[in-house]
């Protein structure tokens, strides 16, 4: 019906020129330059025409106009399922979860899991999308909280482990010399850093226990803040695990040592089992060492990602 219109408008242009143009026209014209005057209107009248008869609008209808209207409003909305950075994030939770159920857990295996982990989190927080549902998310306070609980706990664990170090070179020192009351001294220390790797594993285990599970207002915020959390506790029990597993096969080798002493003297039979147990556990040493720096620094990296985003939605 508005082309059928429309056509008939624009058909109906000569007769309007013909009704319209007569009232321009000079009733006398005498010269030349009255002539050229006239040719001038004419055209531009003829101009006014057509753009009056193709300036044909009609109101919108109710339904348009709010169709037109729901263009213009903002939404945010989480990361594609099929999304490499959302799909590669969800396999490295899986990964870390079946180390949590492994009877024979490696410590170098775990550890690198957890820093997978680590990476597959920040790329996924620097995903625009993340990052505008999470500015918008009044409980972005728990996030970061749940961050600094991690980062102080490979802190601690951190300092502990450079400790245990220290003091497995002296019980090795007094185990070669076959000082016993040096050895004694020596394993009574190493027992009270056993006791602070055995608070900071409990310590992780019961904020894990205890996560603040708010979430957010709406689905996208429920669903981003919900992944966060489930990676943040698979790290937090994977570490659980891997602090257990230490402060165990330390213990053992401290009580084996202990255990070859006898009346001030070093029992000659147990000397090669104390010394296949303190290698092992000097060997677990050095790769905690190194690891555990990198995990502490990916997760002081995660929570600076997170205060970025909460520094830029002020």
């Amino acid at each position: 019906m508005v082309a059928k219109d429309t056509c008939c408008r624009v058909g109906s242009l000569k007769p309007l020129n013909s009704l319209l143009l007569p009232h321009l026209k000079p009733q006398s014209p005498t010269n030349q330059k009255a002539k050229t005057e006239q040719k001038k209107e004419t055209r531009k009248l003829e101009k006014m025409v057509h753009k009056f008869n193709r300036s044909i609008s009609f109101p919108l209808s109710p339904s348009l106009k709010g169709r037109r209207a729901s263009y213009h409003v903002r939404s945010v909305s989480l990361p594609c399922r099929a999304h490499p950075r959302l799909s590669n994030l969800e396999e490295q939770i899986r990964a870390v979860h079946s180390l949590t159920k492994s009877t024979d857990l490696s410590v170098e295996t775990g550890l690198s899991q957890i820093e997978l982990l680590h990476g597959a989190m920040n790329e996924f927080l620097n995903l625009s999308e993340t990052k505008n549902t999470l500015s918008s998310l009044s409980s972005i306070d728990s996030l970061l909280e749940d961050f600094l609980n991690l980062a102080d706990s490979y802190g601690s664990f951190l300092s502990v482990i450079v400790m245990l170090k220290q003091q497995l070179s002296e019980v090795q020192s007094a185990f070669r010399r076959k000082d016993a009351t040096w050895l004694a001294s020596s394993l009574r220390s190493q027992k009270k850093i056993e006791k602070d790797l055995i608070q900071i594993t409990s310590q992780l285990r019961s904020v894990s226990s205890c996560s603040n599970l708010r979430l957010g207002s709406n689905a996208s915020e429920a669903e981003i803040v919900g992944i966060l959390k489930e990676a943040i506790n698979a790290i937090n029990l994977a570490s659980v695990a891997i602090f257990t597993k230490i402060a165990s096969i330390s213990s053992n080798a401290s009580s084996s040592a202990s255990g070859s002493i006898k009346r001030g003297a070093l029992k000659e039979e147990k000397e090669t089992m104390v010394v296949d147990k303190f290698e092992e556990l000097e060997e677990c040493v050095k790769i905690l060492e190194n690891q555990s720096e990198r995990v502490f620094r990916t997760a002081v990296k995660s929570r600076v990602l997170l205060l970025n985003v909460r520094s830029d939605s002020f």
